[in-house]
């Protein structure tokens, strides 16, 4: 009888110490922090438990013995693990937005983050002395500037204990916020990145740091559909699986890369590159340079076509198969392998997927015209053939003018220096005559490729002298670096003549859509704002500069929005940057000279709006960047509207049984974008941001809210326009 009761009670009594064993571990560290405060019962349900979601509240862990021993850089490991992870999807699923889509972090623990994403267009701003989140005026609260009724009465006051805790020693007065060095984390376990001044640093910061503020809106897609050539439509059909291409193909594809990106930068010989395409297709396929070249440019075009014409070209196939041949081409000391960094520099700025660094390329080439004696004059005497001279020039300056390109975007030093350069001009032939005996006299009626890169490398020079006489950070320079320039508004203006001069020689349209032309015009527009700006040496423009200034900024919207119009807007960052920066430009003249306040019409300020916007929606598809400062220029506006608005009823007289507001909303309502209707309209004054020298401005009401008023600035502007409404 024992022995049965034996087998019985043995099996009942396991199973009950296995559950009671299982419910201890569920149980360890399940309560929240409120319900062990309390000491009531926590059913431990995510995200809230059943008390805290009663009362409304936050449900924080508890203590937990286990959890207290975790070691913190576990957790921090996890984070960045989480950062890098979140990179890989910006880089290969451009189309996910992680800030709307999937589930969303609320209140994430400040131990983790402090980095922001690895995105080549999204950067998060540090300042020298002190992070992003302890600097006065940098995290503007934007919903105050879209005309909200959620205003705070502490905002301004706030505002004014920080500013006033803010040592003059960090920020110097006589300086302004030109000098301030600018840090730029780029991403998780990496060392920031120096921003300088001539790349508007404080707007990107500006920008960057209310991104995550802004208001998400959706835009519209553009359903229009253009007509596709019959050979991208096999390209098309060819996305999956192993690239299969064909010759014609190809030479259909890359016609595209010479006529975009050879008008600019002829570094490669069209002739020669059709040549080494057909022996590659015709051959055996195992050159090299051959090989990583037709890719290259197979995949500079698949970009630029797939955003033309919106068809799915996968140009990070051709750039995956061309690095394969990479590996075995010398670059080191070698024309051939210099092409092939600058095809790589090229791809970098194209592409919004895959990520190469652009400055670190800037300067392999750099590095490579040095070693290969390209900046020297080279004649046909020492037994180079005159192809290959004029190849040797040519190259140089594409390098030399990318450099300035670059440093200017980025606001660095320049690389390589104009003292070291002879700046012998290549001859205006086109490739197909390069090789000739006699070099024909070029035409002025049919310019050349040639002709519009000549006129892009005599703009970088210009671009180059303003570089070094008013982005100069060192106001004490010695005299040896650059001679000194005694009158600088007098040699501001002396450059000034120069631009105009070379804008009036730039060769006449060939076409309505004569795309060359318009990024001359866009590249002139864009090196005289960096002149007339406020910059480190002349942080004070007159006014008749800030009005040339406006001018420019305006007409290089006006040329945007026509190429976007056209089908002929090529999504790159060189456009990205422009785009926001001739915006930002517009509004600090108008809010800095009071004669173009007086004369813009509302309408002409609201249609430039547009086409940025516009632009900006176009651009942003492809970079995520493009969209949050999308949102952000949209909702600056309002205040500038309003204050217009003001401006126009206080200049133009008003009609017997009339109102000047009410003529204004007649003519006006129907300009105002969406989300600026319907508080545009209000009678809300627009505060005087600016120096005292300028006397449309209340300068009293100056002093009174920021004391000293040196920030008279691009950088400076901005940073006081926000911190004006947190």
């Amino acid at each position: 009888m024992s022995e049965p009761s034996m087998k019985g009670s043995g099996p009942r009594r396991e199973p009950r110490r296995v559950v009671r064993r299982e419910q201890n571990t569920r149980r360890t560290g399940l309560s929240c922090r409120r319900c062990q405060r309390r000491k009531i019962r926590c059913n431990g349900e995510l995200p809230q438990c059943q008390s805290c979601a009663k009362v409304g509240v936050d449900c924080e862990d508890g203590e937990s013995l286990k959890a207290r021993s975790l070691p913190r850089a576990y957790v921090r490991s996890l984070c960045n693990r989480i950062e890098w992870l979140e990179a890989l999807v910006r880089i290969h699923c451009p189309n996910i937005d992680l800030e709307r889509d999937g589930p969303l972090v609320v209140d994430a623990p400040p131990t983790c983050g402090g980095t922001g994403p690895e995105d080549n267009d999204t950067l998060t701003i540090g300042n020298s002395t002190q992070p992003v989140n302890e600097t006065p005026g940098i995290q503007p609260d934007l919903d105050t500037l879209a005309g909200t009724e959620n205003e705070t009465s502490e905002g301004p006051a706030a505002v004014d204990d920080e500013a006033s805790s803010l040592e003059a020693s960090a920020i110097p007065s006589n300086i302004g916020l030109s000098h301030e060095v600018g840090l730029v984390s780029l991403g998780a376990n990496r060392d920031p990145r120096y921003i300088g001044p001539s790349s508007g640093y404080i707007f990107c910061k500006l920008m960057l740091a209310a991104s995550s503020r802004a208001v998400k809106t959706a835009r519209p897609a553009n359903s229009s559909t253009p007509s596709i050539a019959p050979y991208l439509r096999q390209l098309v059909i060819e996305t999956q699986g192993p690239i299969s291409i064909t010759q014609d193909q190809a030479v259909n594809l890359c016609q595209t890369y010479f006529d975009i990106i050879h008008v600019q930068y002829p570094f490669l010989h069209y002739p020669t590159f059709l040549q080494s395409l057909r022996w590659f297709f015709e051959g055996d396929g195992q050159d090299p340079i051959a090989g990583f070249q037709t890719y290259m440019v197979l995949a500079i075009s698949a970009t630029i076509v797939s955003r033309l014409q919106k068809i799915p070209l996968s140009e990070e196939r051709y750039y995956m198969t061309a690095l394969q041949y990479f590996e075995k081409i010398q670059v080191e000391s070698s024309i051939q392998g210099l092409q092939c960094i600058l095809l790589l520099l090229i791809f970098a700025m194209q592409s919004s997927t895959v990520r190469l660094d652009v400055w670190c390329l800037n300067y392999q080439c750099i590095a490579s015209v040095l070693d290969l004696g390209l900046q020297r004059t080279v004649t046909a005497s020492s037994g180079i053939s005159k192809l290959d001279l004029e190849m040797r020039t040519r190259i140089f300056w594409v390098v030399y003018t990318l450099d300035r390109t670059i440093a200017t975007m980025m606001g660095r030093p320049i690389g390589l220096r104009d003292e070291a350069c002879d700046f012998r001009i290549p001859a205006d032939v086109s490739d197909a005559d390069i090789g000739s005996e006699s070099i024909p006299t070029p035409s002025s009626s049919t310019p050349t490729h040639m002709s519009y890169a000549i006129h892009l490398f005599r703009l970088a020079k210009i671009n180059s002298e303003i570089k070094y006489v008013a982005n100069s950070v060192n106001p004490v320079a010695p005299s040896y670096a650059y001679p000194a320039v005694i009158d600088i508004n007098a040699w501001q203006k002396d450059v000034l003549v120069r631009l105009d001069q070379w804008a009036a020689s730039v060769p006449a349209a060939q076409n309505a859509n004569d795309y060359s032309r318009a990024i001359l015009l866009l590249r002139y527009h864009s090196v005289r704002m960096l002149l007339l700006r406020p910059s480190p040496n002349i942080p004070r423009p007159d006014h008749d500069a800030l009005r040339h200034c406006y001018s420019s900024a305006e007409e290089s919207i006006r040329l945007y929005s026509e190429l976007y119009k056209k089908n002929l807007l090529v999504h790159n960052w060189i456009t990205f940057h422009s785009a926001v920066l001739s915006t930002i430009t517009m509004f600090y003249c108008i809010l800095s000279v009071p004669s173009i306040a007086t004369t813009l019409k509302v309408e002409d300020f609201m249609n430039n709006v547009r086409a940025t916007l516009n632009v900006l929606s176009a651009v942003g598809e492809h970079y995520s960047g493009a969209k949050r400062s999308r949102d952000i220029l949209d909702e600056l506006v309002g205040p500038i509207s309003r204050w217009l608005l003001k401006k126009h009823r206080e200049e133009a007289p008003v009609p017997i049984g009339q109102s000047a507001v009410d003529n204004i909303l007649r003519t006006n309502v129907d300009l105002v974008p969406a989300t600026m209707q319907p508080e545009i309209f209000d009678d809300s004054p627009w505060p005087s941001l600016w120096s005292p020298f300028d006397g449309g401005f209340d300068g009293q009401w100056l002093s009174e809210s920021y004391g000293s008023a040196d920030c008279a600035n691009l950088d400076g502007i901005v940073l006081s326009l926000l911190g004006d409404f947190t």
